[in-house]
């Protein structure tokens, strides 16, 4: 016991070293994190905080054995437990854990996110250390938009010079999802983040949106003096992703355009006043949508779940409903389509599939891929950010929205598809 205590104390006190290299970097960078000057062959865990902008505070932990070097390195450390189990320098990242909420006094969306670091070895603490992951570079406008018909925020870069912009859709959440359009614009794009319901001057219900708000928020980009007209592009995620290959297909300008967990088929309207309406407009007229018969048992499973998947009822209303099929063919550019092989939510496999199949019968004249991550859900959001409530989200009282794929799965494919998009834009809008 005396040798024990006197290893335990020597521990104490020796000078170990937390190195996070970059310290501060955007949120879509690698990182790789070591910790050196330890005993070899010993134990020590480590712990990760970070507190979100809306108020959420996120943990993590791991516990390792340092090597015959005394050191510890992420990227190759097997945590002997922990909130996650495989060697992964993003591991304590994405496998954090929600232990409290607060909402914020005001509305920080794009603020910098400081993450702390805690090496304790048998509950004692030995160090300490701070880094910083940003969603966005500090040499970016952020510029609010709010006119008749369109609510947005424009990311752009001040200096002269035109640059590809991208035009940023979210999914059935409505409102603005701001984080993806502000890194994206970190990448040397212009970018606009841009609601089409559930705000200020917009539709409160995703049913009938008129396609015009968009096409008014392409007019605005293209007139920009920031802006390269002719390399216009536009991403969108979930129901925005149907909305994006809709608005690629209907208006030339677009020249390149990203599907995430998409459709390539009209569906209803989401909301109270949805029934037998479809979620688009153009000049008045609703676009033709899918309303395939749901047989009478898959109604039964859902109206008798208390964790729901989609995943059957959306295939069920695209059977034989061809004329709901977007014209993918019309699309004036490359196109990328990304989904989840476990996407709980809607079967975005299957339906980008649908896309792929109508390009090829129909020879479309540019490139087009799709990117499916077999053990991936429907979540897709910017990489790094923590994943654990990725799989299934609250929808109603004591009812449960499966979303598919394993936190794990979810992190490593939202990685991997960010740095490829990345890549398409630059490559398609170049």
């Amino acid at each position: 016991s005396e040798k024990l205590m006197e290893e335990n104390n020597r521990s104490y006190d020796m000078n170990p070293k937390i190195q996070v290299s970059p310290n501060q970097s955007l949120i879509d960078s690698k990182i790789e994190i070591t910790i050196t000057d330890l005993i070899p062959n010993d134990y020590y865990t480590l712990k990760a905080q970070m507190k979100d902008n809306l108020g959420t505070r996120w943990e993590s932990y791991a516990q390792f054995q340092t090597d015959d070097d005394g050191k510890i390195d992420l990227s190759t450390a097997h945590p002997l437990e922990g909130t996650y189990s495989e060697p992964d320098p993003h591991g304590l990242l994405w496998s954090m854990i929600p232990v409290s909420s607060e909402r914020p006094n005001k509305r920080t969306s794009l603020k910098p996110l400081e993450y702390q670091l805690t090496l304790t070895k048998d509950d004692v603490e030995i160090k300490q250390t701070f880094f910083t992951r940003r969603l966005v570079s500090t040499n970016i406008v952020r510029e609010p938009i709010l006119e008749e018909g369109l609510n947005g925020t424009y990311f752009y870069h001040p200096e002269a010079g035109q640059r590809p912009t991208v035009i940023c859709l979210g999914g059935s959440e409505g409102g603005l999802r701001e984080s993806q359009a502000a890194l994206l614009a970190s990448h040397g794009f212009n970018t606009l983040a841009l609601a089409y319901y559930g705000m200020e001057n917009l539709p409160t219900e995703l049913v009938q949106i008129p396609i015009e708000s968009i096409e008014k928020a392409i007019d605005w980009v293209m007139k920009q003096p920031s802006v390269n007209a002719d390399k216009i592009g536009m991403i969108g995620t979930s129901k925005g992703g149907e909305l994006a290959l809709l608005c690629a297909s209907m208006f030339p300008s677009i020249k390149a355009v990203v599907g995430f967990v998409p459709s390539g088929f009209v569906y209803p309207g989401i909301g109270q006043a949805s029934k037998g309406l479809s979620s688009w407009q153009y000049n008045g007229k609703p676009i033709p949508f899918a309303l395939g018969k749901i047989p009478s048992e898959e109604q039964e499973r859902i109206k008798d779940s208390t964790r729901i998947s989609y995943r059957n009822y959306y295939k069920y209303l695209a059977k034989g409903e061809d004329h709901a099929e977007i014209p993918v063919e019309k699309i004036n550019g490359p196109i990328l389509l990304i989904s989840g092989g476990d996407d709980q939510l809607w079967p975005s496999d299957w339906l980008s599939e649908k896309v792929i199949n109508r390009l090829e019968k129909n020879n479309h004249p540019y490139t087009y891929k799709h990117l499916n991550y077999p053990k991936a859900g429907h979540s897709f959001a910017v990489p790094t950010l923590p994943t654990t409530t990725s799989t299934e989200t609250s929808f109603g009282e004591n009812v449960i929205l499966k979303l598919g794929g394993t936190p794990k799965d979810n992190a490593h494919a939202q990685m991997d598809a960010w740095q490829q998009i990345k890549e398409f834009f630059s490559e398609a809008l170049k």
